[in-house]
């Protein structure tokens, strides 16, 4: 438990830490994770969380390929995520086989209108017919094939499509020979199709709500919806709500709506126009979202975006002249940008706060600073957490050792350069209010990537 706090007034054991203009700070130990809300209906995918990466089975996992245009957000997010939590709110019947004729039942792994496009072929090999193929069909492709003989039909097992249950009863000190009755009077070559499933969505807010609060992310998008759905400023809202009073420090990011809510924070970023692939696919400020998420939660406080470039992007869309950049950024939006050589990169590094004071100053509108103001956040609630609440004594020497850590782990970060005149004296650890309380007071100078250049050339 923890979060922000203006008095010393707290139940729950926990750290309470503030981030002002003189500064507080891990972002999630599981870099590269984005927590994606799918966009489009799949008929097809478990309810809820998917993990997914590169490398999964898309197909199998989603009814779909990654290169349909229905998983655009998805395949732009995973050019720059390492994980994305893919929540999907596929629910309703699953297709089923049952036929007197097989000593099984085959019922679709997951629930939707896809599982009907499911078949499964029963094949004797002509040359030995107690020696059988039985396929799974998605659509026109095999996608599992297993050989059994008639006298093992208990051993087939389910695959990534279907789930397989042998129904026919033994008989007493005959293994399997109804099973062996059945096969042997089964046609040389038989096809059942499953039937039966239904699409059922489940409302995807409860959804996200749940995946909010229980999974581990860096970073939120509903990267697909169209601009104007009032789903991007709900996970806004919640991305605030979870780092300003649960101190779980993840951020979000959300398309630009022109002339909608001005989202103004600092654990937000907002994407303003998007991109044109090499191979002439636009991709819409909305999908181009994704991309940024995913880099966004695979970046660490070591590095800034700023000038990275977007893979296999060689134009912008919408391309915005140098007023229409420089107001965007200026709103605090996130600016994918043509340069020349066919590159497209991104503008600046940062986040939608653009009003500027003394507790949020204009350093905080820098994702690479946000990023290691988290960090030490994270860092410092996981060791007291983990390391000394319950365990450690409220004394002079329990303080001494929590600062002798926290004076360690700020020196490492200078030590990496990515803060700078760090002093021990920087940080104090006093008793608090309460016997079960203690008050830490931090400052520290992250520092940011090299991004102006001002240079006079003076000839002699």
């Amino acid at each position: 438990m923890g979060g922000t706090w203006t008095t010393q007034n707290k139940r729950r054991p926990g750290a309470y830490i503030n981030t002002i203009g003189a500064a507080q700070p891990k972002a999630d130990t599981n870099l590269g994770r984005t927590l994606l809300v799918n966009n489009v209906t799949l008929n097809w995918g478990a309810k809820g969380v998917t993990e997914l990466n590169s490398n999964s089975d898309f197909k199998a996992l989603l009814g779909e390929s990654l290169d349909t245009p229905e998983l655009g957000a998805l395949r732009e997010t995973l050019k720059g995520a390492l994980t994305v939590l893919f929540l999907n709110d596929n629910d309703g019947d699953k297709a089923t086989i049952s036929n007197d004729a097989l000593p099984w039942n085959f019922t679709a792994k997951y629930p939707g209108t896809k599982g009907n496009e499911l078949h499964v072929t029963v094949v004797k090999d002509p040359n030995d017919t107690t020696r059988i193929t039985v396929s799974t069909i998605y659509g026109t492709e095999v996608v599992d094939q297993q050989v059994i003989r008639t006298t093992t039909a208990k051993g087939l097992k389910s695959n990534e499509y279907i789930d397989v249950a042998f129904t026919t009863d033994e008989v007493p000190g005959v293994e399997d020979k109804p099973a062996t009755n059945k096969l042997d009077v089964l046609a040389n070559s038989t096809t059942y199709d499953l039937s039966g499933g239904t699409t059922k969505p489940t409302e995807i807010t409860g959804l996200l709500n749940e995946a909010l609060e229980t999974e581990q992310f860096n970073v939120v998008t509903a990267a697909g919806f169209d601009p104007e759905n009032s789903i991007h400023q709900l996970i806004a809202t919640a991305i605030q709500r979870l780092r300003d009073e649960e101190g779980y420090k993840v951020r979000a990011v959300v398309p630009v709506y022109e002339g909608g809510y001005d989202y103004d924070h600092e654990g937000v970023s907002v994407v303003a126009n998007g991109v044109i692939l090499d191979d002439g696919t636009q991709i819409d400020t909305t999908t181009a979202t994704g991309y940024f998420a995913g880099i966004s939660s695979s970046t660490d406080f070591t590095k800034s975006l700023t000038f990275s470039e977007y893979p296999e992007a060689v134009a912008t869309n919408p391309a915005l002249n140098n007023e229409l950049t420089i107001k965007a950024l200026n709103n605090g939006w996130i600016v994918f940008t043509a340069k020349r050589g066919g590159r497209v990169v991104i503008e600046q590094d940062i986040n939608s706060l653009h009003t500027f004071t003394e507790e949020k100053p204009k350093e905080f509108s820098k994702n690479r600073v946000i990023r290691t103001l988290d960090a030490i956040a994270m860092d410092t609630s996981d060791v007291f957490e983990n390391n000394f609440v319950g365990k450690v004594n409220n004394d002079e020497t329990g303080r001494d050792l929590f600062k002798a850590n926290r004076v360690t782990y700020m020196s490492d970060l200078m030590k990496a350069s990515i803060i700078s005149d760090f002093e021990p004296t920087d940080l104090t650890v006093e008793p608090g209010n309460d016997k079960d309380a203690i008050l830490v007071n931090l400052a520290v100078t992250p520092i940011d990537s090299m991004e102006k250049l001002y240079m006079t050339i003076v000839v002699a």
